[in-house]
Formats: C-alpha cells, structure tokens, sequence
C-alpha cells in the first residue's frame, strides 16, 4: 500500500477526511446542547483535528512545524477517546457524565504541555524531536503517549461499545433499540479502522480511523436533524420514575413525549417521541389537567375508572435545557373514600331535610288542636287529635331514621330465610293476614337491615292487599320473592312505587318501600314489582348470595296476632 498512497496523497486525503467531522460539528450549532448531543459534537470536532492534524504532519516538510502540529494530533486522539465514552454513557444511564469524569482530561493537558519541552524524553523518545526527519516523531516504549493513546483511548473506546451492547440488550421500546444500535454502530465505525492502524496493515504516514469516525458520525448527525434522535433519549429521572407505580410522562424542552414509565404506557395510549398535542389527542381525558383547567382526570383502564390527580414539574435535562415531568398521583382509593364521606353528608342532610318537612305536618296539627282544647270545654276531641298527630309523628320518626340507615354498608353474616321472615311477620300488625314462606336457604345479608326489608314488604301487602291476606315467602332461581294474593298494584303506579316520599294512600309515610330500595341497593341486589299468580302484588329480590341454597318446603302458615 505504501506505493499506492504516497505521503502527499495520505496528508491531502487526511485534510479532506476532516471536512466531514467539521460540517457535522456545524450543522448541529443549532441543537439543543443538552445529555448526548453535546459530547457528540466535541467527538466530532476531536476528530476533525485529527484528521486535518495528521494530514499536516504527512504533508508539512519544516522539522519545528511538524512536532508543533503532532502536538496537536497527540492530544485529539485521547480527546477523541474521552468524548465518545462520555458520549456513551450519557446515552446509557439518562443523566450528565459526573464531573469528576472531566479529571481524564488531566493526563491529556499534561501531555500537551510536556510535549513541547520532552523532558528526559518522556512524550518523545528522541533526543531533539524538532530536529528529526522522521514523518511521525517516535514515541517508543517509556513513552507517556504509549499508556494514552495505545492502551487508555483504545480502552475507553471498548468500554463505550460494552456500554451501547448493554443498552441495546436492556432495550423495551422500537426507539431505543434504535438509539442503542446507532451508538453502537457509531463506535464500531471507529473501532474498525482504529485496528486496522494498531496492527500497522497501512502506512504509518496514513490513519483510516477518522474515515469510519466521520462517515458514521454523519449518518448520526443526519438521524438527529431529521429525527431528533437523541432529543427522545430519557432523562436522568429515568431509573427512579422505573419504580413508581404512578404513572410519569417526560416531555422534553421541545415539547415531545422523550420518557415514560410502564404504569403510564398501561394506562394511557403513547409512543415516544409524539408531541404533547398527540398525546392529548390520542388521551382525551389528559385535556383538561394538560391545560391546567382541571387538577384531577378520571381514566377508563381494564374495565375500572381509575381517578389522578395531576401535577407538573420542571425538570432540568442537563446542559441549560429544561423539559417537563407530568405526574399523575393514583387516588382512586381516596376518591372512593370522599365519594363515600360525602354520600354519607348528603344522606344527614337529606335526614335533616326529610325531619324539617315531614314533622312539620303533624307538629302544626297538634299545636293547632293545643290551642283549640285549651279554648273548649270538653278537650277530648281535641286530644284525640293530638294523639293521632304525634302518633304520626312517631311513625314519621321512625321510618326517617330507618331511611337514614337503609343505605349503610351491611354487615353481612349467614341469616336463615325462613327464620327472618318469620321474625319480620311477628313485628308487623297483620290483622287476618297469614304468612306462608316456602323457602328454608341461608343467606348473607344484614340480619337488622334484611328484617326491616321483610317488615316493610310486610306491612305493604297486609295494608294494601285486603282483608284475609295471605302473603307468601318463596325462594326463586335468582334470590327470593313477596307475593300475596290481594288485590294487586294497579299498572300505573308500578313505576313508582320505591320513590321516596311517594305514598298511594293517606296514611302512608312515602317511606316503607323507599326504604326496602335502598336496603335492596346496599346489598348490591335489585327489586322488581310484578302481579303474583292470584292477581296480587309480587315483589322479586334478584342477585342474593345464598350461602346455602334454598330449597322448596312445605307451606308453613303462622296467623295474624
């Protein structure tokens, strides 16, 4: 090869081979110097000196010349080492190279400065190195260049590569495997060449290291103008935002998605690299909380709706660039818990409500008959009045705390059917009206709150169903149903027969069955009204839990008191 490239050609080849690296260093003065970039174009620029040096020193004839710019070129190739580990390791761990790292570069200012003295010949080993004719000045064992460049540089190099490997094995995501593999071809391109030189397979006047460096280093370049490539490399929160079980998105200065950890890809739709308006276009949900017009957001994720309350941070992203870390704080527990609280404050204010207006009725009634038994002579009309109003009023009182009660979480234990109804029956005024229960299952239910479901089912079949009643306890494929063989609920009251405050007559309270919904809904059961088989009223809970199934008994009739 060395007739092929002669000196000349080997210096004029080596100058041009320092366009490339120039260029690159810039065409990227407009980046955003942050993580990566930054020593990326140091690395670029070490490599344009070496090139353009090491052109110098095969073409430059004058001795003192020479050593001065192999000064030079003593220094990039080190330089050159240091850069693309830094650059390495700042791709693989997210986060500015520590400081102390910057101490590598001790050794390389050392070596410039002892370069143009050569005291005891330790840079140089010749005895007056501006003298010499030799194209590259030597530096044999003993040499301080020695352990830097052909141990320290080609080390640091290997290292780098052991790093990018690591990356690209760890790798979870398209666009990191892609930055991985582009790092590691990057140094590859200089590793290559770099062997080609240290086994001495081309003429020492002539190195193709900076070639491969260049060549590569601008298909790098090129991905990071045209796709921001290293712009979507995380930042250094990365390893801790891994842990969380929150969901952390990390925008960068640019305003694109650059991270996010697993809980924010389960939870909503993202890619890296999409903008923030893709992100909200793709998360509807996010709009309100990325606008700052809401702080909480509720998200629909595996058939739950999970609740987030919302914050926003500046993070710093190294070297004076400053991205965004969008925290959502899961608070779905918490919000079911104040959703909670305030069913109960809604439940004591409708309490207080329903106390104010219902005993207003009956209160007026006896404070009106007070008056009019104090002016009569024989008060006993009066007094009866009196009596009828607070005995409504007891009932009123009654059946408002039982309304009040009806929607508390049940504290469910095994109760028997047929045990239960028979106990309800026994606490209802029942007249002529007689009970037959037809199922002996056991259920899990609250023994109070299933107790007063039956009453009330109870007292509206014997108020509402006739003289001689009989009412009827079933088991049915889904849970159990009330039936009786009255005269029925007309059609158009069917509807309404659970809301609240809606009674069909004039001594109803609007309560009983409003009372038996709710108690129905705390248990997480549901109540339809229908006809019964002789024309009555038939009422069906559906979706209880037996704990022992029911099964068909013999009618058991128990009479009225």
């Amino acid at each position: 090869m060395d007739g092929v490239l002669s000196p000349t050609t080997a210096g004029l080849v080596m100058l041009a081979g320092g366009i490339i690296p120039g260029f690159v260093v810039y065409w990227l003065r407009t980046e955003p110097q942050g993580i990566v970039v930054r020593w990326f174009r140091f690395a670029m620029l070490c490599g344009m000196v070496w090139s353009v040096s090491f052109g110098l020193i095969a073409l430059v004839d004058a001795p003192a010349l020479r050593l001065a710019i192999t000064n030079v070129f003593i220094i990039a190739v080190p330089s050159a080492s240091i850069a693309t580990f830094a650059f390495a390791y700042e791709f693989t761990f997210r986060e500015p190279i520590p400081r102390a790292y910057l101490l590598l570069f001790v050794p390389v200012g050392l070596l410039f400065v002892l370069s143009w003295f050569n005291p005891a010949e330790l840079i140089y080993t010749v005895a007056n190195p501006y003298q010499t004719g030799e194209i590259m000045v030597p530096a044999e064992p003993g040499s301080l260049r020695l352990p830097l460049n052909v141990i320290g540089s080609p080390l640091l190099v290997v290292m780098a590569a052991g790093l990018a490997i690591g990356e690209l094995i760890r790798a979870t995501t398209t666009i990191r495997r892609l930055q991985a593999g582009t790092v590691l071809l990057l140094i590859t391109a200089a590793m290559v060449p770099g062997l080609i030189k240290l086994f001495e397979l081309v003429p020492p006047y002539f190195d193709p290291t900076p070639f491969g460096w260049s060549i590569a280093g601008l298909l790098v370049a090129a991905t990071i103008k045209r796709f921001n490539l290293f712009r979507l490399s995380p930042n250094s929160l990365r390893r801790v935002v891994d842990a969380l079980t929150d969901p952390v998105v990390v925008v960068n200065a640019e305003g694109i998605v650059s991270d996010a950890n697993e809980a924010a890809t389960d939870v909503f739709t993202l890619t890296l690299g999409m903008t923030v308006s893709e992100l909200q276009e793709a998360n509807p949900a996010l709009n309100s909380v990325v606008d700052g017009t809401e702080s909480q957001l509720e998200v629909a994720a595996d058939g739950t709706t999970l609740v987030f309350d919302y914050d926003e941070q500046p993070v710093p992203q190294g070297y004076g660039t400053t991205g965004r870390i969008l925290y959502f704080s899961d608070i779905t527990e918490q919000a079911a818990t104040a959703e909670a609280l305030q069913q109960k404050t809604d439940r004591l204010d409708a309490f207080a409500s329903r106390v104010s207006h219902d005993l207003q009725g009956p209160i007026t009634v006896a404070t009106s008959y007070v008056k009019l038994a104090r002016r009569a002579d024989d008060p006993g009309d009066a007094l009866d009045e009196i009596d009828t109003a607070l005995t409504r009023a007891e009932t009123l009182i009654e059946d408002i705390l039982a309304m009040a009660r009806s929607g508390q979480e049940p504290t469910r234990e095994p109760v028997a059917l047929d045990t239960a109804a028979h106990k309800a029956w026994a606490m209802v005024a029942t007249g002529d009206a007689s009970l037959v229960v037809a199922a002996d299952g056991t259920l899990s239910a609250d023994p109070q709150q299933l107790s007063r479901l039956l009453e009330n089912l109870f007292r509206n079949c014997v108020e509402h169903g006739g003289e001689g009643v009989t009412v009827r306890v079933a088991a049915t494929a889904d849970g159990f149903a009330v039936a009786d063989d009255g005269v029925g609920i007309p059609a158009s009251e069917q509807a309404t027969i659970f809301d609240e405050g809606v009674a069909h007559d004039a001594d109803g309270t609007g309560y009983g069955l409003a009372i038996v919904r709710d108690i129905v809904a705390a248990h997480e059961w549901s109540i339809t009204v229908t006809d019964s088989e002789s024309g009555g009223a038939r009422f069906d809970i559906n979706g209880v839990a037996f704990e022992e199934p029911p099964s068909t008994t013999d009618d058991r009739g128990q009479p009225a008191e």
